[in-house]
Protein backbone atom coordinates (compact mmCIF):
# COMPACT_ATOMS: atom_id res chain seq x y z
CA UNK A 1 0.00 0.00 0.00
CA UNK A 2 0.98 3.87 -0.51
CA UNK A 3 3.26 5.09 2.03
CA UNK A 4 0.28 8.12 2.55
CA UNK A 5 -1.34 5.08 4.42
CA UNK A 6 0.80 4.96 6.85
CA UNK A 7 -1.13 4.99 10.00
CA UNK A 8 1.68 7.42 11.44
CA UNK A 9 2.21 9.48 8.45
CA UNK A 10 -1.62 9.75 9.19
CA UNK A 11 -1.08 10.71 12.66
CA UNK A 12 1.06 13.68 11.69
CA UNK A 13 -1.10 15.18 9.27
CA UNK A 14 -3.98 15.15 11.92
CA UNK A 15 -1.20 16.38 14.41
CA UNK A 16 -0.20 18.91 11.95
CA UNK A 17 -3.78 20.56 11.18
CA UNK A 18 -4.59 20.80 14.75
CA UNK A 19 -1.09 22.81 15.29
CA UNK A 20 -2.26 24.75 12.33
CA UNK A 21 -6.01 25.37 13.80
CA UNK A 22 -4.41 26.28 17.16
CA UNK A 23 -1.72 28.79 15.66
CA UNK A 24 -4.92 30.27 13.88
CA UNK A 25 -6.88 30.73 17.13
CA UNK A 26 -3.60 32.35 19.14
CA UNK A 27 -2.45 34.74 16.16
CA UNK A 28 -5.40 35.22 13.77
CA UNK A 29 -8.29 35.51 16.43
CA UNK A 30 -6.98 36.19 19.76
CA UNK A 31 -4.10 38.38 19.17
CA UNK A 32 -5.71 40.34 16.44
CA UNK A 33 -8.33 41.11 18.71
CA UNK A 34 -10.87 39.36 16.60
CA UNK A 35 -12.10 37.04 20.24
CA UNK A 36 -15.52 39.09 20.59
CA UNK A 37 -16.56 38.91 17.02
CA UNK A 38 -19.00 36.34 14.96
CA UNK A 39 -15.47 35.68 13.22
CA UNK A 40 -13.66 35.05 16.12
CA UNK A 41 -16.75 33.26 17.60
CA UNK A 42 -16.98 30.90 14.46
CA UNK A 43 -13.20 29.79 14.52
CA UNK A 44 -13.41 29.30 17.97
CA UNK A 45 -16.45 26.94 17.42
CA UNK A 46 -14.50 25.60 14.61
CA UNK A 47 -11.06 24.67 16.23
CA UNK A 48 -13.01 22.85 19.52
CA UNK A 49 -14.75 21.08 17.10
CA UNK A 50 -11.67 20.15 15.25
CA UNK A 51 -9.99 19.28 18.74
CA UNK A 52 -12.84 16.88 19.98
CA UNK A 53 -12.21 14.39 17.25
CA UNK A 54 -8.21 14.96 17.12
CA UNK A 55 -7.54 13.09 20.65
CA UNK A 56 -9.73 9.59 19.38
CA UNK A 57 -8.38 10.22 15.40
CA UNK A 58 -4.82 10.17 17.16
CA UNK A 59 -5.18 7.40 19.24
CA UNK A 60 -6.15 5.27 16.55
CA UNK A 61 -3.57 6.05 14.14
CA UNK A 62 -0.97 5.71 16.36
CA UNK A 63 -2.36 2.16 17.84
CA UNK A 64 -2.46 1.14 14.38
CA UNK A 65 1.24 2.52 13.63
CA UNK A 66 2.72 0.95 16.38
CA UNK A 67 0.64 -2.78 15.34
CA UNK A 68 2.21 -1.95 11.97
CA UNK A 69 -0.80 -2.39 10.49
CA UNK A 70 -2.17 -0.15 7.57
CA UNK A 71 -5.63 1.46 8.24
CA UNK A 72 -7.08 0.73 4.55
CA UNK A 73 -9.43 3.86 4.01
CA UNK A 74 -10.31 5.14 7.24
CA UNK A 75 -6.97 7.38 8.31
CA UNK A 76 -6.81 9.23 5.24
CA UNK A 77 -10.81 9.91 5.12
CA UNK A 78 -10.44 11.03 8.54
CA UNK A 79 -7.16 13.29 7.80
CA UNK A 80 -9.77 15.18 5.25
CA UNK A 81 -12.90 15.37 6.93
CA UNK A 82 -10.55 17.34 9.83
CA UNK A 83 -9.28 19.36 6.93
CA UNK A 84 -12.16 20.15 5.15
CA UNK A 85 -14.20 20.47 8.30
CA UNK A 86 -11.60 22.98 10.14
CA UNK A 87 -11.08 25.25 7.47
CA UNK A 88 -14.51 25.05 5.56
CA UNK A 89 -15.81 26.53 8.99
CA UNK A 90 -13.06 28.66 10.11
CA UNK A 91 -13.29 30.52 6.57
CA UNK A 92 -16.99 30.45 5.91
CA UNK A 93 -17.55 27.85 2.90
CA UNK A 94 -20.33 25.51 3.00
CA UNK A 95 -18.99 22.70 2.42
CA UNK A 96 -18.04 22.09 6.20
CA UNK A 97 -21.10 19.34 6.34
CA UNK A 98 -19.08 17.07 4.26
CA UNK A 99 -16.03 17.67 6.42
CA UNK A 100 -18.00 16.43 9.27
CA UNK A 101 -19.92 13.44 8.04
CA UNK A 102 -16.34 12.30 6.98
CA UNK A 103 -15.43 12.37 10.42
CA UNK A 104 -18.52 9.75 11.00
CA UNK A 105 -17.40 7.56 8.07
CA UNK A 106 -14.22 7.59 9.21
CA UNK A 107 -14.05 6.74 13.34
CA UNK A 108 -16.27 3.15 12.46
CA UNK A 109 -13.46 2.46 9.89
CA UNK A 110 -10.63 2.88 12.09
CA UNK A 111 -12.22 1.28 14.73
CA UNK A 112 -13.05 -1.56 12.29
CA UNK A 113 -8.98 -1.83 11.99
CA UNK A 114 -8.45 -1.81 15.55
CA UNK A 115 -10.82 -4.57 15.92
CA UNK A 116 -8.88 -6.89 13.53
CA UNK A 117 -5.56 -6.68 15.66
CA UNK A 118 -7.23 -7.92 18.49
CA UNK A 119 -6.38 -11.60 19.46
Amino acid sequence: MASALRPGVLACGILANTYVAKLYMSFGIRISGKIGTDEGANASKAQLNEAEYSGPFLAALLYLSAKGVECSYGGVIALLGQVVYTWSRIFGLPIFPIGALTRYIALPMLITSIYKTLD
